[in-house]
């Protein structure tokens, strides 16, 4: 129940929800409002990065079906036809001494040969079954590497999405903000015009109004931007014009969270250990590999020509040649002594695979440390939403009071625009925190290698 909980809460906080998104029609281009989820799905179709990280996958069979041909003999078929050309213009008596030749002229020999070849390694003290298991276990680490990237690629899209929502909430802020700003613009400029406030304070008004107008301007270009590197990120070619949904994240009690769980769920299926253990697995093949290597080899070599030669042209591209041979051949090799070259082949192997280990034990404390260290964020997050609702409601709370008090002429108009910026910072403080709390709990699962699972996406072993 605690799992689905987490789930569940999971996809209240980052704001899942749709598939991949739903088109508005405007003016002049239709435009796409997305979903987290939406946003995560057309990234796993079109992200380059992503379709990178899955192409690197796809390399594991062909590695392990090459590392099983070393179980199977080679075969190769070879054809060949040419023509020698000769002149003599000397020959040689039967005393050996040098003479004019009397026939000159151009003598040419033409040829033609087929063949065929096997060879197959029968014994190789053990060395191809070593190898097939270091190819399995590279393939392994390659596989996970790859995994991990698209672990780290989701992470970086949501990201992306969450900065998103966060611009444009800030812009709504700021909007609202500016619609407050023109209410006190309204009610300073009706109180000078009844003798209440003088021109000073009426143009400090005016000029809170035209420094919002500003800050709504500059809220809008940073969600703009935020939706361009939103695009980029997803990669989809038809984002001509992106919007996301605008709800904001809702954080929740870092104790829903088991981080004991997460950490054992790291240690058992994060990539980055995975990759480390997998490592170990190919040190170890190759530490065996190296002891094989002082085993005898026993190796099968056959072979079949077929040949034709002839006067001038007429064995030319000959196709069924009458002439032929073969061979058949075992041979043993017994290695006694390589100037002490496996010896140190093995002992690297060995300190290899011993470093291999340690690999290992670094990988799970990093692993261990980084999902700490990432709950740890996020405790504090969730104490930090708190305080900064609280410290908003007592800012709108207090600012309230400030402005009826400056319609009495009870405040002043600089205690007046001091609690509007403080009411305006508390609203900015509060939504932000809110995306820092979801950006601390997206840390937290992609330390823990489930971004893929907990948005509801097949993993790279699902694909």
């Amino acid at each position: 129940m605690r799992g689905v909980a987490v789930v569940v809460v999971m996809g209240l906080a980052l704001g899942w929800g749709g598939a991949l998104g739903a088109q508005s029609s405007g003016p002049d281009q239709a435009v796409t409002v997305l979903s987290l989820q939406g946003a995560l799905e057309r990234a796993t179709q079109f992200s380059p990065q992503y379709r990178q990280a899955l192409n690197r996958i796809e390399l594991e069979g062909p590695q392990r079906r090459q590392a099983l041909g070393a179980f199977l003999p080679e075969v190769s078929i070879s054809y060949g036809t040419g023509q020698y050309f000769r002149q003599e213009r000397t020959a040689l008596d039967f005393f050996g001494n040098p003479i004019e030749n009397e026939q000159g002229g151009i003598a040419s020999t033409s040829y033609a040969n087929q063949g065929a070849r096997v060879n197959l390694d029968l014994f190789r003290g053990g060395q191809r079954f070593h190898a097939f298991s270091q190819a399995r276990a590279q393939a392994r680490v390659d596989r996970l590497g790859a995994e991990r990237d698209l672990n780290t690629i989701l992470a970086e899209v949501q990201r992306h999405f969450l900065m998103a929502q966060r611009q444009k909430a800030k812009l709504a802020v700021e909007e609202e903000l500016l619609a407050a700003r023109e209410s006190d613009f309204e009610v300073t400029r009706r109180l000078f015009e009844l003798a209440t406030v003088g021109r000073s304070d009426l143009l400090g008004a005016e000029l809170d109004l035209e420094s919002q107008r500003g800050a709504v301007r500059d809220a809008r270009g940073q969600a703009e931007k935020a939706m361009l590197a939103l695009a980029r990120a997803i990669g989809d070619p038809s984002l001509v014009r992106l919007d996301v949904e605008q709800q904001l994240p809702e954080p929740f009690e870092p104790d829903l969270l088991n981080v004991e769980d997460l950490v054992s769920g790291a240690l058992s299926g994060s990539a980055q250990v995975g990759a480390a253990e997998a490592g170990r697995a190919v040190r170890q093949s190759q530490l065996s590999s190296a002891k094989a290597s002082r085993w005898p080899s026993l190796s099968l070599n056959s072979g079949y020509t077929r040949q034709a030669s002839a006067a001038e042209r007429s064995a030319l591209f000959a196709w069924n040649p009458e002439d032929f041979s073969g061979s058949v051949s075992l041979s043993v090799s017994i290695p006694l002594f390589r100037r002490f070259e496996t010896s140190q082949q093995i002992a690297s192997a060995d300190i290899d695979l011993r470093n291999a280990g340690e690999d290992v034990r670094q990988a799970e404390l990093e692993v261990q440390e980084q999902v700490r260290s990432a709950y740890v964020d996020l405790e504090t997050a969730w104490a930090n939403v708190r305080q900064r609702d609280i410290a908003a409601e007592v800012a709108s709370e207090r600012l309230r009071i400030v402005q009826e008090e400056y319609r009495l002429a009870t405040r002043s108009i600089e205690e007046l625009r001091t609690a509007i910026r403080d009411e305006a910072a508390a609203q900015r403080d509060a939504v932000d925190q809110r995306f820092e709390f979801a950006n601390a709990l997206l840390s937290l699962y992609e330390a823990a290698g489930i971004v893929a699972r907990e948005a509801g996406l097949n993993t790279a072993r699902e694909q």
